[in-house]
């Protein structure tokens, strides 16, 4: 009888050794990552199956086993990367821990939507053609303050995001969208969709024609200025804009033939904004709208090292421009 007790406890003890190395001990070599996408409502058997057809672990009935026994048989979906070589209780763990594998995306400031479409995809994010899909169904999204905007560009905040490989484009603009109401410089409940709209788009054409930050403010006191004394905002960076979208031509200077278009965009020949705004302006720029100084200043030519010459009148603004061809 006691040989007979001996003999279970060495059994036993022999079993637990060998699911110990099979859950903490891996003998192959780390190799290629891999990224792994659970989805929500995935049950552990097809989660085993998975990594086993990958190659990430040898037996999906030890995978389970593990889940089993160390109460982590909850599995959070997301984007994990994974190496061959790493055990079941890494993987397990962090599956259960939700420590999932995001890729850092940075949009510059005065990104338009079809670049950040494009930084998506080759960041392996999500399409290109469906993030640029959705930004053109703002309903989808019911925010209130965007219950009359024609698509999404200028709301859309340029920041740096860290996202999932797999990630739905929905998903991904929700973020920029909840961004953007964290960071606009006013309250969005208080203001109608068309103030509100109007300050977007001067901002996004302060973003495209100030390349310095303290400029900001008095490129807006410019246009601001225009817009009251009902003239046209002649602004070279939404022509460029209006070749872009409509023709698909980019373009990083203007003829005097550019400037004739026949684009609603086309500030050289249509009084007022634009109908949509230009790019996704950053928080200087709306800064800059919403609380503009007071100047006397109509118009701007470009000088040395990014900077710019105002004016107050004509005659002055064709004398800086004079300078500025000579420079």
């Amino acid at each position: 009888m006691k040989k007979y007790h001996f003999g279970l406890i060495v059994v036993t003890y022999l079993f637990c050794f060998i699911l110990y190395i099979s859950f903490y001990y891996s003998p192959g070599l780390s190799g290629v990552s891999q990224t792994m996408v659970i989805q929500s409502g995935m049950t552990n058997r097809v989660i085993a199956q998975d990594f086993k057809k990958n190659d990430l672990i040898s037996s999906p009935a030890l995978f389970l086993a593990f889940t089993f026994l160390s109460d982590q048989s909850r599995l959070i979906a997301g984007n994990y990367q994974f190496r061959s070589g790493e055990t079941i209780s890494q993987i397990v763990s962090r599956i259960a821990q939700g420590r999932s594998y995001q890729v850092k995306v940075t949009f510059p400031e005065g990104s338009t939507v079809k670049q950040m479409a494009e930084w998506l995809d080759q960041a392996g994010i999500c399409r290109q053609e469906d993030y640029l899909s959705y930004t053109q169904q703002p309903t989808i999204f019911q925010k209130p303050w965007l219950s009359e905007a024609k698509n999404l560009e200028g709301y859309l905040f340029p920041d740096t995001y860290y996202l999932s490989p797999g990630t739905n484009p929905k998903q991904v603009i929700e973020i920029q969208l909840k961004r953007f109401e964290e960071v606009y410089p006013g309250s969005l409940l208080e203001e109608s969709f068309t103030e509100m709209s109007q300050k977007v788009i001067l901002a996004s054409i302060v973003e495209r024609e100030a390349q310095l930050i303290n400029e900001k403010p008095i490129v807006a006191s410019v246009f601001l200025n225009r817009l009251k004394s009902n003239m046209k905002l002649e602004s070279c960076a939404t022509v460029i804009y209006a070749w872009n979208q409509e023709k698909g031509v980019q373009l990083s200077s203007l003829s005097l033939e550019d400037l004739t278009i026949p684009s609603p965009y086309n500030t050289y020949l249509h009084k007022g904004l634009p109908p949509t705004p230009i790019c996704n302006p950053s928080l200087d720029s709306l800064e800059a709208v919403v609380n503009p100084p007071q100047t006397d200043y109509y118009f701007f030519v470009l000088g040395e090292n990014g900077s710019h010459n105002f004016s107050k009148t004509f005659d002055e603004h064709l004398k800086n421009k004079q300078k500025s061809t000579i420079q």
